[in-house]
């Protein structure tokens, strides 16, 4: 069932994409994101990626649950009402975003509310027992889930590729702890819709996602954190509670790092870490020459090796000790440093090629107005 739910969703998400594609070419609807430093490519396309992605979600689960109405009982219906609420908030917020450029404060209350929903529904990370700090950090963890995959979406496939390989670890860990039918099937559904979106968003891509999209996509992830890793049950000791924290932060290491990276380095040179710029990780693999279809391919290996450690540290080690501590807190640092590297390096070719192309550009005009004499 689990294989033809995903093939129907694959093919619906890839039709649904063609179409609003072909609409918009005919109606001149064009990406909002092109030559504002957010995106690498200089070419205007529509950014229907996110209507795509909330519509299969949609109509996947309804007719899954008209189809199978056993599923729905009082826990998954209160769970599902919470992400229908939550992400159908995020997908406005985003569509606002990509139609009218909205102010980033708008972005950040809508982002607020929809942590509140989780709340208001129960859904929560439970992580210190104390009731007004793990409320904190399930508001800090969503927002921060929302602008880490939209800082993220600024080359083709990147986001999808990384957000898909989040899923696939989600699936799998499912069958470590168990998981209601319901919410298992939700998530092949969404998994689908992101392949179904990958043909066409591969370099060179036909289509974004948008900020509707990345909303959207931040939300249903920030949602499977809460539900799959966050609250993970663990032994109640001080080093099993650093385990309970290492988990999600491995699942989801891509964009944590990618996004802290960014922010620091645009604060340390006086930045707004909300303003579009091409010093993300993604840019700099580029400077120091991987192929730009390659970039997803490195940071979704990247992303599945990080959850493999993850699933690694919750269900093969039955006795966490300060060496594991140790290990795993390690290996982040160790890819942070490689960021950092990539930056410095990437940033200092970057600077090579445009006072190259500057140079070219004024030798051209020099022999252009050598001709004209």
């Amino acid at each position: 069932m689990s294989i033809i739910i995903f093939l129907v969703t694959v093919f619906f998400s890839y039709s649904l994409n063609e179409i609003l594609h072909r609409l918009t070419n005919n109606f001149g609807v064009a990406s909002r994101q092109v030559n504002t430093g957010v995106r690498w490519g200089s070419t205007s396309k529509p950014t229907t990626g996110g209507i795509a992605f909330y519509i299969t979600f949609l109509l996947g689960t309804v007719i899954l649950l008209l189809l199978n109405p056993s599923m729905l009982t009082l826990s998954t219906a209160n769970t599902y009402l919470a992400l229908f609420l939550s992400a159908s908030l995020a997908f406005l917020i985003g569509l606002a975003d990509d139609a009218y450029n909205t102010r980033p404060f708008m972005k950040f209350i809508g982002q607020i509310i929809c942590g509140l929903i989780f709340i208001g529904f129960g859904i929560q990370i439970r992580y210190f027992d104390v009731q007004i700090l793990d409320w904190g950090l399930t508001i800090f963890w969503v927002i921060a889930m929302m602008n880490s995959l939209n800082m993220l979406d600024n080359m083709d496939a990147v986001t999808t590729t990384v957000s898909l390989c989040i899923v696939v670890i989600t699936l799998t860990m499912s069958v470590f702890v168990g998981c209601p039918p319901t919410l298992y099937y939700i998530l092949v559904i969404i998994a689908g819709s992101f392949v179904g979106f990958l043909y066409l968003n591969w370099r060179p891509s036909k289509v974004y996602m948008g900020d509707t999209g990345s909303m959207f996509v931040g939300l249903v992830l920030a949602f499977v954190g809460i539900n799959f890793f966050w609250n993970i049950r663990t032994a109640p000791d001080n080093v099993d509670f650093v385990r309970k924290g290492l988990i999600p932060f491995m699942i989801y290491l891509v964009p944590i790092l990618d996004t802290s990276f960014v922010t620091v380095s645009r604060l340390s040179r006086g930045v707004s870490p909300f303003q579009g710029g091409r010093d993300h990780t993604t840019h700099n693999l580029v400077h120091v020459g991987v192929p730009e279809n390659m970039v997803p391919v490195v940071l979704g290996l990247l992303s599945l090796f990080s959850g493999g450690m993850g699933l690694f540290a919750h269900k093969l080690i039955p006795n966490w000790t300060l060496w594991h501590t140790l290990v795993f807190t390690l290996y982040p640092v160790l890819v942070f440093s490689v960021f950092i590297y990539l930056y410095k390096k990437g940033t200092r070719i970057g600077k090579m090629k445009e006072l190259a192309a500057q140079r070219e550009k004024m030798r051209l005009q020099r022999l252009a107005e050598q001709h004209a004499r």
